[in-house]
Formats: structure tokens, C-alpha cells, sequence
């Protein structure tokens, strides 16, 4: 019998239908219950929860960037919030994350440089008030990044890391956690490692998934890192040694004939390189003394028109030296290194050390783009398509011997200031073909930096460059005109 075509059948069928979603609002209901009941003995039971984190605002303008004097510069602001919840599951079991809010995508989606004050509704074609800046009455909603989130369980000989966890190793110059009030990059891996524990010393093998391609298919990009350390706390003494092999079987280098292969250029093949840094620190009574060294090797997966494998051999090291008496209220330090750089004349070999945009010496000089040129060399980790004058600080430290001498005078808990001198000169030509100079030129900053509580920190900078030869690019003559910056920055720990 066919109830739906009939008067009573019909009437079944309704009572039917109310049955079913009383039935469904009372399963939900009791869902409901058995969920909060759940939440309630998690909460009551299973763990603590621990916040922290950071908001910072900066604020900068950057006269003649492109050292041209043309007068065009660049002045934006910033601000960023940090969550860092640590949940304590049980005696040495905790799951840590990060949560990054108000981010910016407009500069890579792996970057924490925080939004620009003053993100607009407006999509560039308004229907409406939703989508019309002049119209708006309010700014567009932040987004949140999950950026780390991993787990760790100690134990009496070790400790075990499961997840996406931060990297960072000696000074910071390839692996960068970006722990610092105001550093705008991470280093994070998934990965799963154990560090295993012996007196002073610790060895942690690490194998990190970078990228999960097809899972039918072997075309993933895999690490396997080695990480053993030195700690001797009595004599405050450390030694360091990273090794660090990437298979990219899944190869998605970045296709750029000017900085790999030259014309004609195609990637046929796997990504493979090997790293190894070595690091050693020393604190003494009132001096401090640190060495990164990293020696970069491999192939690339690219092979040039003539059908060579475009190989990967880089080197950098960089030293710290601090001084800072404790009967006085002077402190100096000494920041010096060396950063490989790649010869565009080779075609078969990618010489370039590019250190992590982290690893700051100076406000202006390998920090933010500037002149007319590529001048080091990091076209593949920044844009060059686009003026530098519309990029925030998206340079890095490659192609160039440095050396930044600094000195901090603390009149008492609250203020400081400080100054420092940077200056370097060019490692190799940058440009085929070209006679470009080596002398970078010189750049002075002053700071003023205020402490009213350990958690707080507001400082104005000036920065003052007085270019060198180099930013001519030899002879095509260019323009390298004075360039000077204002930063004023705030940052709040909690």
C-alpha cells in the first residue's frame, strides 16, 4: 500500500516526520548534556592551562629607499598579537601552541609581521558600503594562524616532540624560532624528534614532514636533522652541532632563470641538500662571546640549457662579541660575519648564503630592500618584481661582509639609549656582466629604548645611510642618495 497517496496516508506519514525530529531534538539535546558533562570532568580533572603571549605595535617611515633621490618613501604601521596557551595534561606531558592574530598575507603566508593599521573593507570594486572604504564603518575582521602546535612528554633520560614545533639553533641565522619581541619570521617543523638526554649533553634526532604531497605517490618533501649539544652550566659554555638533510622529491624550487640555471633553464628533477651548522658560545664574567658557522650544499633539481645540475655551495658565519661591565653603566657589542653570495655568471652553481631575516644587525642596511638593484642576491626569498619602497623588512643578509659595532648607555631601570655604526662590503658581483663596487657604504641608528616593567618595552629608533659605491651598480651609474628611517615600536609581554 502506497501511504503517500492517500488522505490517512498522508496524515501518517506527517506524524511520522514530527516523530522523527522530536526524536532529533532530543538526541541533540542529550548530546548537548553529554558533551558539557564531558568538557566539565576534562576541565575539573585532566589539566591546567597555562597563558602567555605578546602584542607589539611599530610604527615606520623610510625616507628614499630606492636611493634614487626621488624623494619617495614609505611609512606604515603595524601591529600583531601573539597567543601562547601551554596545556599541562600530566607530570611532564604538555601540549604547547601558538595562534598568531592579525596577520599579514600580503607578505607571505609564513610570516608574523602583524596587519597593517589601517586594513580597509574595500576589495577595489564596491557594491556596497561591506566592500567600500569611504563608505565603511568599521575595519576588515583579522584572521588567526595556527602556526605552531606540538607536544611534548619528558622523561627521565629524554623527551619526545610530536607536532609542529618551532626550530632554532645557535645564533639564529638559518634556523630562527622568532621568539624575540619584535622578530617578524619563524622556523617551525611537523615533525617528530627525541632528545635524548646525557649529562651536559643531549642528542636529538628529528625526522620532519615539510610537505605531504599525493599520498598515493612519493613526491613529498621529507628532513632529516641531527641535533647535538654541549650545555656546561657551571662554565656557561656551549657547542653545537646541526645536520640537516632535505629530500624534496615533490620539488616546487622557484623557477627563476636569473638566479637558477640562467635562460633555458627547466627543473627535471629531485631537491636534495645537506646543511651543517656548528655553533659555540661562551658568557664569562662581563664578556660574551658566539660563532655560527653554516655550510650549505646539494641539488637543486634544475638543470641549465646546456643540461648541467645547478648545484647548491653556500657558507656564512657570524660572531658576536659583548662586553658589558657590571660596575658600570656603558655596554658595547661587536656583530661581524660573512654571507656567501650567488655569482650570476655561474649558471650550474647557486652560491648564496642567505641568513634567516631574523638575525637583524642594523634598522635599514640587510634588513629592509633598498636601491635599484638586487645587490644581494636574495631575489629567491623576496620579491623583486615590485618597488622596494611597497615591501616591509623582507631583506636578509647574503652576498656581503659585515661588521656593526654598538654601544648602550643605561642611565638607570627605565631608559636607556644606544648607537650603532654598520658597514660592510659587497661579496660578489651581482649583476652579469657588471663592475659594480664592493663598499655598501655606512649606516648610523640611534635608539631610545624605555623599561617601566620587565614585561614592557617601548623604543624610537633613527636610522641615518650614507651609501656607498655599490648602489651605482658600476657603470650604470645609478643614483645612491642619503636614506634615513624613524621606527618608534612597543611591545607587551604577558
Amino acid at each position: 500500500m502506497n501511504f503517500g497517496q492517500s488522505p490517512n496516508g498522508k496524515i501518517f506519514k506527517r506524524a511520522q516526520v514530527g516523530r522523527r525530529r522530536r526524536l532529533a531534538m532530543q538526541s541533540a539535546v542529550a548530546f548537548g548534556f553529554l558533551l558539557a558533562g564531558l568538557f566539565l570532568s576534562v576541565r575539573s580533572e585532566a589539566s591546567d592551562i597555562e597563558w602567555g603571549g605578546l602584542y607589539r605595535f611599530e610604527g615606520l617611515r623610510f625616507n628614499n629607499p630606492e636611493l634614487n633621490g626621488a624623494k619617495a618613501d614609505k611609512a606604515y604601521m603595524l601591529h600583531h598579537l601573539i597567543l601562547a596557551p601551554k596545556v599541562v595534561v600530566a607530570d611532564g606531558m604538555t601540549v604547547h601552541g601558538r595562534f598568531d592574530l592579525l596577520n599579514n598575507a600580503g607578505f607571505g603566508t609564513n610570516n608574523q609581521a602583524g596587519e597593517f593599521i589601517g586594513k580597509g573593507v574595500g576589495t577595489g570594486t564596491p557594491t556596497s558600503a561591506d566592500n567600500s572604504n569611504v563608505l565603511s564603518k568599521n575595519q576588515e575582521a583579522g584572521g588567526l594562524a595556527v602556526s605552531q602546535l606540538y607536544f611534548s612528554w619528558n622523561q627521565e633520560f629524554g623527551q619526545l616532540i610530536a607536532g609542529r614545533a618551532p626550530m632554532h639553533f645557535g645564533l639564529g641565522t638559518w634556523f630562527n624560532s622568532g621568539r624575540g619581541d619584535f622578530d617578524h619570521y619563524l622556523s617551525t617543523l611537523d615533525m617528530v624528534g627525541y632528545k635524548i638526554v646525557t649529562g651536559n649533553m643531549f642528542f636529538m634526532p628529528m625526522l620532519g614532514k615539510v610537505n605531504e604531497g599525493n599520498i598515493d605517490k612519493e613526491d613529498d618533501v621529507n628532513d632529516y636533522i641531527l641535533h647535538v649539544q654541549y650545555d656546561n652550566p657551571e662554565t656557561d659554555l656551549s657547542l653545537g652541532l646541526l645536520y640537516q638533510i632535505r629530500v624534496g622529491s615533490g620539488n616546487d624550487i622557484v623557477s627563476n632563470s636569473s638566479y637558477m640555471g640562467g635562460t633555458g633553464s627547466t627543473r627535471t628533477g629531485d631537491y636534495k641538500h645537506s646543511y651543517i651548522g656548528l655553533f659555540t658560545s661562551q658568557k664569562m664574567a662581563e664578556m660574551s662571546v658566539g660563532v655560527e658557522v653554516g655550510m650549505l650544499s646539494g641539488d637543486t633539481g634544475v638543470k641549465t640549457a646546456t643540461n648541467q645540475d645547478v648545484k647548491l655551495n653556500g657558507f656564512g658565519v657570524a660572531g658576536e662579541l659583548g662586553w658589558a661591565p657590571t660596575d658600570s653603566k656603558w655596554s658595547t657589542k661587536l656583530l661581524a660575519g660573512f654571507a656567501s653570495g650567488d655569482d650570476p655568471g655561474s649558471n650550474d652553481t647557486q652560491e648564496g648564503m642567505v641568513m634567516h631575516r631574523n638575525y637583524r644587525v642594523g634598522m635599514l642596511m640587510f634588513t629592509h630592500p633598498m636601491g635599484q638593484r638586487d645587490f644581494f642576491r636574495t631575489g629567491l626569498y623576496r620579491s623583486t618584481a615590485t618597488s622596494v619602497a611597497s615591501q616591509i623588512d623582507t631583506e636578509a643578509i647574503s652576498n656581503a661582509l659585515y661588521i656593526a659595532p654598538s654601544v648602550k648607555y643605561k642611565s638607570n631601570d627605565k631608559w636607556s639609549y644606544g648607537a650603532t655604526l654598520v658597514t660592510g662590503r659587497l661579496n660578489k658581483e651581482p649583476i652579469a656582466g657588471g663592475n659594480t663596487a664592493s663598499d655598501l657604504g655606512y649606516e648610523v641608528d640611534l635608539n631610545m629604548t624605555w623599561t617601566p616593567f620587565d614585561r614592557f618595552t617601548w623604543t624610537t629608533e633613527m636610522g641615518l645611510f650614507a651609501p656607498g659605491e655599490t648602489w651605482k651598480a658600476g657603470s650604470a651609474g645609478l643614483d645612491n642618495s642619503f636614506a634615513y628611517g624613524l621606527m618608534t615600536k612597543a611591545a607587551i609581554r604577558f
